[in-house]
């Protein structure tokens, strides 16, 4: 069941181009918020803590950035990416499509 429902997912996003526009919505609210300039800020930060001893590598940056970076996404984001979602999810249940579809 789980399986169906996933594909049945895949499918409304596909038709309805919803993950191209989840990902623009949530791309244009963190740029935005400041969220994005934050983020450089602190691989700036990172990279200037080491000086010329050693220059992070951009895996040891991502490796060391993604955990703040995901605690400094705003709640405001989080909630309208979540009710976008739950709205995916509403018509995919509305709509459901066949097997054969």
């Amino acid at each position: 069941m789980p399986q169906e429902y996933d594909s049945k997912v895949n499918m409304h996003l596909d038709v309805n181009n919803g993950l191209d526009r989840v990902t623009e919505l949530v791309q244009t609210r963190l740029i935005e918020s400041g969220w994005r300039d934050q983020v450089k800020l602190a691989c700036r930060k990172a990279i200037l803590e080491n000086g010329d001893k050693h220059v992070p590598t951009v895996d040891e940056l991502i490796t060391q950035i993604t955990p703040k970076a995901r605690s400094m996404v705003p709640d405001a984001v989080k909630r309208e990416l979540l009710h976008e979602l739950e709205l995916i999810l509403v018509n995919v249940d509305k709509i459901g499509y066949s097997k054969a579809y």
